[in-house]
């Protein structure tokens, strides 16, 4: 028996009345916030742009897009004692509904039961709130670990708004720019029935309802106008996922052993390690040990953005954005470990967990995304091989991911810096456009498409080694040559070059790099063979959300800080 999953309800009744939910409490604790936020007015900066003219482009159709999001704002994804003083307690405006299956498939599956009718249709609201004190769940409150907030709603529905602009016309208006015209609301097949739509997300909660939000956005009328001519029933859109452990929407380590190789190689190199014994990472090491009252922070970005961006008060020692109640008397802290802590803190977090993604001409994301972009081209080549021009071919490819994803994707382009994190609901649109004239300088485009990449709004094709400066159309051919040798399934190279007694030595060295982790070696050691553990233990390491397991300890135990890693009338659509 099949079983549909329902992703989203809003308990409030509140209306919308903009692009976004009106909730006059959020982001009023700071006077700014990080991108990573990505508060409304950041969000605002992301539509999709208008194809820039051209004097080598002729006349072109848009056959495709390809969008990969990162899920929106959440709830953190692992219980972490971030300060001294962390006691956070994490409640949640919005639950997961499960749904018994669709009519059509209770009266084949139940024809020969007395209970059979497509009647007896209900939900279950998952409330995560069956424990009382002094058992709790492990964020304290009725969240999940990593699960997506009310805020995160609000901007996986702008996304969705943005591609509803960009993409989607009314083939009986033609106002809609001729360029940009993919979803026809007046076509033979709904836009958001397959195979126009493909919607792929991983198994986690906020990548599935982040994807459903974006859908709800784009086409919420739609549903609505579908469901008043279904007697009440709302469309039903397939969704494509995976086993969390086996999925591939971001490196998958346990899958690919030979990841953990690379990423040994990069956290070995000179860069590396000149990075991570910095002065300036050993002077904030010192501040967190003295003034945060902890060892280490175990996910420094999860804790910092977390905090700020859900209007939580962050130590005063690193507010630097000033909370209202903030010590602003901060000379002494300033003379000894430097001004803008926060963002020093945060810098550094990301280069050191972006690091492995870039080394040695980014071969780890490389190997890591093949499979996806295979994924990808699956959708878009036969596009461009033709065939039955009649038939029905994909038009969007909805991927919803994590930062994990976005990050790999782009450096495997060469087009990701060290600097970067993607903020909460970053959208990828991968573009692909036909020429269809005589009129197209064949030197610039030899072939018949072309494909243009916007994030978050800004056009990034002509940093694609290969395309043409200032443009935003490159020939399809560059990328294609460019995936080619690694957007592949089957022959990747996975295998592990080091042998277990390899992986626990170079392990061992890492520890045993401070007196501090070769002492906490020595206990893990002597605790490993008390419970029989210790093998798992020593190969714990960052899984970029898909491999053995999510620590986000980088580089393993060392002397310095291990920084790594709505309204009542908008319909509720089900997601297989």
């Amino acid at each position: 028996m099949k079983l549909l999953f329902v992703i989203l309800l809003l308990r409030s009744t509140t209306m919308m009345t903009t692009a976004h939910i009106s909730n006059a409490n959020w982001y009023q604790r700071y006077p700014s916030y990080p991108a990573y936020c990505s508060i409304p007015s950041e969000m605002d900066t992301r539509s999709i742009p208008p194809l820039s003219p051209n004097i080598h482009v002729g006349d072109t159709r848009l056959a495709h897009v390809t969008a990969v999001i990162r899920h929106g704002a959440r709830t953190p994804w692992e219980k972490m004692q971030c300060w001294d003083d962390y006691d956070e307690i994490w409640d949640c405006d919005l639950t997961t509904f499960l749904s018994p299956p669709s009519p059509n498939v209770i009266e084949e599956e139940e024809q020969n039961s007395y209970t059979a009718t497509s009647d007896a249709m209900f939900l279950f609201e998952k409330r995560y709130d069956a424990l009382l004190l002094p058992q709790e769940n492990e964020l304290r409150g009725t969240c999940q670990k990593g699960q997506l907030l009310l805020r995160g709603y609000d901007q996986e529905l702008v996304n969705g708004q943005f591609l509803r602009e960009a993409y989607v016309f009314d083939g009986s208006n033609m106002d809609h720019d001729i360029t940009m015209r993919l979803l026809d609301l007046k076509a033979d097949i709904r836009p958001y029935d397959e195979p126009i739509l493909r919607y792929r997300s991983d198994d986690d909660q906020r990548t599935l309802m982040s994807g459903q939000v974006l859908l709800r956005g784009m086409f919420g009328s739609e549903f609505v106008e579908h469901a008043q001519k279904h007697e009440g029933q709302f469309p039903i859109v397939p969704l494509h996922v995976a086993d969390r452990s086996k999925d591939i929407l971001d490196p998958n380590r346990a899958e690919c052993p030979a990841l953990n190789d690379l990423y040994d190689a990069a956290v070995a190199s000179a860069d590396f390690k000149a990075m991570n014994t910095s002065t300036d990472y050993r002077r904030l090491y010192t501040m967190i040990q003295k003034e945060l009252g902890v060892k280490s922070i175990p996910s420094p970005l999860d804790c910092l953005m977390t905090t700020i961006c859900t209007d939580r008060k962050l130590p005063d020692i690193i507010d630097d954005y000033y909370h209202k109640s903030a010590n602003k008397t901060s000379d002494q802290w300033d003379a000894t470990y430097g001004n803008n802590r926060f963002d020093r803190l945060s810098k550094l977090a990301i280069q050191t967990e972006v690091f492995p993604f870039l080394h040695n001409d980014a071969i780890f994301s490389k190997l890591g995304m093949g499979p996806l972009w295979a994924e990808i081209l699956d959708e878009i080549l036969p596009i461009m091989e033709g065939g039955d021009r009649g038939a029905a071919r994909n038009k969007l490819h909805l991927i919803s991911g994590h930062d994990s994803t976005i990050i790999p994707l782009l450096a495997s382009l060469g087009i990701w810096n060290l600097d970067q994190w993607p903020p909460y609901a970053s959208m990828v649109s991968l573009e692909l456009h036909e020429f269809i004239d005589g009129r197209t300088d064949r030197d610039v485009f030899p072939s018949y498409y072309a494909f243009r990449i916007v994030y978050n709004g800004r056009v990034l094709t002509d940093q694609i080694a290969g395309c043409p400066d200032d443009h935003d159309l490159c020939d399809f051919e560059v990328l294609k040559k460019l995936l080619q040798p690694f957007a592949i399934r089957e022959g990747r190279k996975c295998e592990a070059t080091k042998t277990t007694a390899q992986l626990l030595e170079t392990k061992a060295s890492q520890l045993f790099s401070s007196s501090s982790g070769m002492w906490l070696y020595l206990g893990t050691i002597a605790m490993s063979i008390a419970v029989g553990f210790y093998g798992a233990r020593i190969f714990k390491r960052p899984s970029y959300h898909g491999g053995v397991t999510e620590t986000t300890e980088f580089g393993g135990y060392q002397d310095y800080p291990t920084i790594p890693s709505d309204d009542d009338d908008q319909p509720n659509l089900q997601v297989i």
